[in-house]
């Protein structure tokens, strides 16, 4: 018997292994902090990291407690070598009872491995990209068990991403350098784009990514320093100072955002932090400043000298780090200048980038950035567009590349109202924006009296649930006194972070949501990942025709231990909640079924180990095919409901991607094709259709809405914060009315007539 008296599920807490990064030691530190923890926590004679080299295809030993301190950095292990190399290669752990027996056992000299039997080694992987594997090892023989294996993979889990990171900065210490020359500048009066995201800024410009000579060019070498500095102190004094004023503030950042955001959240300034403690970086910066440098040449030689190493890497992870350490540069420079808070980094600044990925556009908005510019042309994508709007800040894609080369400072206004970004604006027109802004912020902040429960002019009830992306959409949804969630689009948690999150982290994730909206009904739905909402960490992840491939609920039942743990992670997070789980883009009755038996068989393997989850939750599927409109009554002969996904039903029915510029004009809700497909779910699904709802951006549209009413639909999802205005308009709508608006709109065969009458009068 072990003597053990923890329980192992929940050894390592993400607030204990967070506390590791607090202590300021540089990437071996903190490896070598993880080992021992570990290690203490599973009471193991030998604890260890290794992590896996991509270019070289081999596992290196890189921190370990137990094995000879010699080993760290000389044992290297191939893919499917030993034990340890088999984990990595099969991505799954191997428990060992004696492992000199085992068939894999790989003797390596000079560590002393012969005294240890039990073995014990669990893959690092974020999603299926791999890190690199954690051993334990005890001398007495069998002394690990499933228990322990169970708890190493949450450890490993937890542990991924910080890892990846780590393995990312060893990596790059021997890469090749570059130094860029400065961009040409050429500012621009007014540039159009696309919308992503709506809305209105007034800031001065900033670019990312352009190139490391744009970072400080306030501050260069040769630049006399900032009169705030402190006097009497040394150049490595101040440094030192700024440095840790910097760390400072990310910890702080990063546990806000955690409380704001903890859905998406997580680590997102865990790279920052890394860099601040490696030697190669803030390390090297001290050290210039300490030979003579000033400590604005010294950062600025350290940032050019990271962000062209970073640029020229082959491996697309470390070239999207460009804009970490540009972030961390503009926040030391301020705090060498004593200008930094908390919150400023991006405070004032439209900021300008080459490319925005999800994880990026989360930490300019924790970064108080007032609106985000993407050049190079490309449309938004919706998972872009969608986060952005959560996270109510503007944003415009652009294909002419000039603004890339704007001078830092210029002052300009991003109107994503008009879809255009005006530079070096007068006076009379910003003074006009403010006004506007002031005034949208009145609007957007008047508490709002809505009823509860929804119901037309002549007492018909109409349910208005919210669409949630994000866990503040959650709770803007309570306030708004929504009547539950109509649809929880589960990826962005998976998007963001850039890796699968684990079973217990989207447990954490799913209950927080439910709790947030109280105890009305919630429709968690799976992953629709595809299309343009592309994993970018996964393998073979590029398609061809995206739209076309690999989506929804084909990527769920493709990758199915991913599902499994999506599954029963909301089985756990709805105990007690009026649950729901719903499957999206489903294009036959087979995927259904298939998909539902997996969901059964989650259920009773949990009931099987103990585990309190829900028993009993509704299962639906999406309509969002023209396949699932044809088999349609089928679907809710075998489901407990339906939602109608306007949105991508009005792709797919009229073959137009509405982000693209060439043909988005094209892209109708009110087509008569897209109406009258809903028009025919609605008959053909009997009384199923008290159960069947509608959501996407057409659910809220004053143009539709009696359209959807007339037709029989009474249960819509919009957005948050426009549940007070569909409320409103509903209460205005008779049910005769609305009756008598769709039929005439199903009897027109031409969009224009369609468009002619929509043009004459709407109802209410």
């Amino acid at each position: 018997m072990k003597d053990r008296k923890e329980n192992i599920d929940l050894v390592c807490s993400v607030a204990e292994l967070a506390s590791l990064f607090e202590k300021p030691t540089g990437i071996q530190g903190f490896l070598q902090n993880v080992v021992e923890l570990v290690s203490d926590h599973m009471h193991s004679d030998v604890c260890s990291i290794y992590l896996y080299e991509r270019e070289e295809q081999e596992l290196v030993l890189r921190a370990t407690k137990g094995l000879h301190p010699d080993s760290i950095g000389n044992v290297r292990l191939k893919i499917g070598e030993g034990i340890t190399g088999l984990a990595l290669r099969e991505l799954r752990p191997i428990l060992e009872p004696r492992a000199s027996d085992s068939p894999f056992f790989k003797r390596i000299p000079d560590i002393n491995e012969e005294q240890y039997e039990a073995f014990l080694a669990v893959p690092i992987r974020r999603g299926l990209t791999r890190i690199g594997v954690i051993t334990l090892q005890h001398h007495r023989v069998d002394y690990f068990d499933a228990q322990d294996s169970k708890a190493l993979r949450a450890i490993a889990s937890q542990l991924a991403a910080t890892l990846e990171n780590v393995g990312l900065l060893i990596e790059l210490r021997a890469g090749p350098e570059k130094v860029f020359p400065p961009p040409d500048t050429e500012p621009g009066s007014v540039i159009g784009g696309m919308v992503a995201a709506g809305g209105i800024a007034i800031g001065s410009i900033t670019v990312l990514g352009q190139g490391p000579d744009r970072l400080a060019q306030q501050w260069r070498p040769e630049a006399t320093p900032p009169a705030s500095s402190g006097e009497g102190k040394s150049g490595e004094s101040l440094l030192r100072d700024a440095i840790e004023r910097t760390e400072e503030q990310l910890e702080t950042l990063q546990r806000e955002m955690e409380e704001d955001l903890a859905d998406i959240a997580t680590l997102i300034f865990n790279a920052h932090l890394l860099m601040l403690r490696d030697d190669e970086f803030a390390g090297r910066m001290i050290e210039l400043a300490s030979e003579g440098e000033t400590p604005w040449s010294a950062v600025r030689s350290v940032v050019e000298r990271f962000v062209g190493i970073f640029s020229q890497s082959k491996n697309e992870r470390i070239q999207e780090k460009v804009q970490d350490i540009q972030d961390l540069g503009h926040r030391i420079l301020l705090n060498l200048d004593g200008g930094a808070d908390v919150h400023a980094d991006y405070e004032g600044a439209i900021v300008v980038t080459a490319r925005l990925f999800p994880s990026e556009l989360v930490r300019l908005v924790a970064q108080s950035a007032e609106g985000i510019v993407v050049s190079g042309g490309g449309n938004p994508t919706s998972h872009i567009s969608i986060l952005a709007r959560s996270l109510a800040i503007p944003v415009i894609f652009v294909s002419d590349d000039r603004v890339m080369h704007t001078p830092e400072g210029v002052m300009a206004i991003l109107d994503c109202e008009l879809g255009r970004l005006m530079l070096s604006a007068d006076r009379e027109i910003a003074d006009l924006y403010r006004s506007k802004i002031a005034e949208r912020t009145r609007i957007e902040t008047s508490v709002e009296d809505v009823p509860a429960k929804c119901r037309t002019t002549d007492d018909v009830a109409v349910r208005v649930l919210a669409n949630v992306n994000l866990l503040q959409d959650a709770r803007l949804g309570n306030r708004n006194k929504a009547e539950g969630i109509g649809l929880y689009r589960s990826e962005f948690p998976f998007i963001v972070r850039d890796d699968f999150p684990s079973e217990e982290e989207q447990v954490s994730t799913y209950r927080r949501i439910i709790e947030a909206i109280g105890d009305r009904e919630v429709t968690l739905r799976t992953l629709d990942i595809g299309g343009d909402k592309m994993l970018r960490f996964l393998p073979d992840a590029r398609e061809e025709n995206p739209f076309l491939g690999l989506r929804g609920i084909r990527f769920c039942l493709s990758n199915r231990e991913i599902f499994a743990d999506q599954l029963r992670a909301m089985l756990r997070a709805g105990v007690g909640a009026d649950l729901k789980i719903m499957f999206p883009m489903v294009s036959s009755l087979d995927e259904f079924l298939e998909a539902r038996e997996i969901l059964n068989s989650c259920a009773d393997e949990l009931t099987r180990d103990g585990v309190e989850h829900n028993c009993a939750p509704q299962v639906g599927a999406m309509v969002e095919l023209p396949s699932a409109v044809e088999c349609a009554p089928e679907l809710a002969a075998a489901s407990d409901f339906l939602c109608i996904g306007s949105n991508d039903l009005i792709m797919y029915m009229l073959a137009v991607d509405r982000t693209n510029e060439h043909v988005g004009s094209m892209y109708q809700s009110y087509h008569p094709s897209v109406l009258r497909a809903i028009k025919r779910v609605v008959d053909s699904i009997g009384d199923k259709v008290d159960a069947l709802s509608i959501c996407g951006d057409a659910a809220a549209d004053p143009l539709l809405l009696p359209f959807f009413l007339g037709i029989g639909i009474r249960r819509v999802s919009v957005e948050p914060k426009q549940i007070p205005q569909t409320k409103r308009f509903v209460q205005g709508l008779l049910m005769d009315q609305a009756a008598a608006y769709a039929h005439e709109l199903l009897s027109r065969p031409r969009l224009k007539d369609v468009q002619a009458f929509l043009a004459e009068s709407v109802p209410g």
